[in-house]
């Protein structure tokens, strides 16, 4: 695995929100749907639990 890589995101309460939305909805099928292979689709998913673990981490989590 390669070394971590931390990003900063600046983003208005509504695009977090909207983005936090999207994250909580997406699942390994629409991994699946949009990557090039099976390994891409599980990097993906992985990716999109990190970011709704941070966006929770900042208090956008939507139920």
């Amino acid at each position: 695995m390669s070394d971590p890589l931390n990003l900063s995101l600046t983003l208005d309460a509504e695009e977090a929100w909207a983005l936090a939305q999207f994250v909580k909805r997406a699942d390994r099928e629409t991994a699946r749907r949009h990557a090039g292979d099976a390994r891409e689709a599980d990097l993906i998913f992985e990716s999109w639990i990190a970011l709704r673990t941070a966006l929770a981490e900042a208090g956008i989590a939507p139920r």
